[in-house]
């Protein structure tokens, strides 16, 4: 047996020896998978859609370069691979539509797969997005993997096995090296208790009388008095709509109201815990998903930034390592994403920068104009280095001797 094919069982019940690590990963988990929650219905949550549309769009709008490294400096390749992974993957896709889809992907359910058209030379002519459900992993004899890819509507459907080079596979945090884990369903339990929380609260609003309480009576009604009193005192207290009318009531009844504060209407208290454990999940800033409680003025900018180290440099380091991988192998070119608007400062902090930059003869004017947006002027390519500390020559040992 491959060591990739250790603990692939789906029977639980064999034997195992108790030193084993996947006993006691059994015993972790315990019933935590009985709180299964689809990726349609965890994107439903207003927390998990805020953190997936952060991190997808905000990947999606950093470009991504074909670069030659040429002794020291990075000169960019402008050739079919750039364009395919820069601006257009394919015929039905802009790189920032592909991007996006990949992020979500991933976020959603661990992984995400697309197929790379080659030619015979193996040249790559096209990269088309594949169903993440329609694709499978197989470890064959040695260790070697390959994919099945099934497509085409039910009833109708055809699979056939690709090589990894023709697989493009982008993977969230894995326990086998082989497949991502998806963070919905690791994460059931958290997401079960979200979504009940919500439905609880939406439940209370919709269905909620105004004013709450019981209503008492001396007597016993009869079945149809129950039903008609049931169905008068809905129709006219009952949702937000017949919020504070006016209570007649008749034949000695008496209404009494049941107190409920709005941290038991709204389970204020769990759905914000909730939330902030989801935007931990995903590594996402409360400030980005709409939570200011303990944001501040000075503070934001600190988590912005630690945002882009902790949440987006791990994400572009994958990417560019499989690109690499996969589309270059031992080629000298390489990818890289342009990071230099996500790490963008206020204009005062950008100016002070670029004065330095300028003085130190690290950047031209026109260099400077052109990450500005501008075009560039008339001598702006000349480097103008400050002289004041500059040194020329040895000092005359002589000099300052009388």
């Amino acid at each position: 047996m491959g060591i990739f094919n250790w603990g692939k069982s789906s029977d639980t019940k064999q034997a195992m020896d108790v030193n084993s690590p996947r006993l006691m990963e059994l015993i972790r988990q315990g019933d935590s998978y009985s709180s299964s929650v689809s990726p349609e219905a965890a994107m439903r949550l207003s927390t998990v859609y805020a953190c997936v549309k952060v991190l997808s769009e905000t990947i999606s709008t950093l470009p991504c370069y074909l670069y030659r490294k040429d002794g020291g400096a990075r000169v960019v390749l402008e050739n079919k691979l750039h364009s395919l992974v820069s601006e257009a993957p394919n015929d039905f896709q802009t790189a920032q539509e592909f991007w996006q889809q990949q992020v979500t992907n991933i976020c959603l359910r661990g992984n995400s797969y697309s197929y790379v058209t080659r030619t015979a030379q193996g040249k790559v002519v096209e990269i088309v997005p594949l169903p993440v459900d329609s694709c499978s992993v197989n470890i064959m004899a040695q260790n070697q993997i390959t994919y099945t890819v099934t497509l085409g509507d039910e009833g109708e459907q055809k699979s056939f096995i690709a090589q990894p080079e023709n697989i493009l596979h982008f993977k969230s945090l894995t326990l086998d090296g082989i497949q991502g884990v998806s963070p919905i369903q690791y994460n059931g339990p958290l997401l079960t208790n979200a979504l009940a929380a919500r439905d609880h609260a939406n439940t209370v609003y919709s269905n909620g009388a105004t004013p709450r309480g019981v209503l008492e009576t001396a007597g016993i009604l009869s079945d149809e008095a129950f039903e008609n009193l049931k169905a008068s005192w809905a129709s006219n207290h009952a949702g937000s709509s017949n919020a504070n009318k006016v209570a007649i009531l008749e034949s000695g009844m008496q209404f009494k109201p049941v107190s409920m504060s709005p941290a038991d209407v709204q389970l204020l208290e769990s759905r914000k815990y909730s939330r902030s454990e989801i935007a931990g999940v995903f590594r996402v800033p409360p400030h980005m998903i709409g939570d200011l409680d303990r944001a501040t003025y000075s503070n934001i900018g600190h988590q912005s930034l630690d945002f882009y180290k902790s949440a987006i440099a791990p994400w572009l380091a994958q990417f560019e390592a499989r690109l690499n991988f996969s589309l270059l192998g031992t080629s000298a070119s390489c990818f890289r994403f342009d990071v230099s608007e996500l790490i963008r400062g206020d204009i005062e902090t950008e100016v002070t920068s670029y004065r330095s930059l300028l003085e130190m003869g690290v950047l031209s004017p026109n260099e400077v104009r052109g990450k500005l947006g501008m075009n560039p002027r008339d001598g702006g390519d000349e480097y103008v280095t400050q002289s004041n500390n500059l040194t020329f020559g040895e000092a005359d040992p002589t000099e300052g001797e009388q």
